[in-house]
Parts: structure tokens; sequence; C-alpha cells
């Protein structure tokens, strides 16, 4: 398992948000981290396995399910 300060990308993030029905300032107070954290991370910055697990957590999917590709049409 990955250290808790390693940092990923979460790609899939703004998809599962979007069907969560939940803007970023909604998901942000939900995983208890500021909204710019989440708008970074959905443009592509790495973020520590920390704050993943808690947006996670708090949409109701595997970090795993995060990290997937977005789909291509």
């Amino acid at each position: 398992m990955p250290a808790p300060t390693s940092h990923h990308t979460v790609p899939g993030l703004q998809r599962a948000r979007v069907r969560a029905y939940l803007t970023q300032r909604q998901l942000a107070q939900k995983a208890g981290v500021a909204t710019s954290t989440v708008a970074r991370a959905e443009q592509g910055y790495p973020t520590s396995l920390i704050t993943v697990q808690r947006i996670a957590d708090a949409l109701g999917v595997s970090v795993e399910q995060l990290q997937q590709q977005e789909p291509t049409s």
C-alpha cells in the first residue's frame, strides 16, 4: 500500500462528483477539504492519498474508481 502522504491523480473525480449531483463546494464540505483542493484534483494536480480517501468516502466510491481514466467517446 502506498504511503498516506504519496500523491495521486484522480481523473475520474469530476465524473463521480457530477454523478453524485454535487458541486465542488458541496463535495469539499462533505469531505472536509478546501474547495480549491477539489478543483485542483479535478484539473489533474496530484493529491495526497489521505485527501483522495476523504473525497472517495464522501462520494461513496473507492479510491481506485477515482483513479480510473475518463471514458473516451
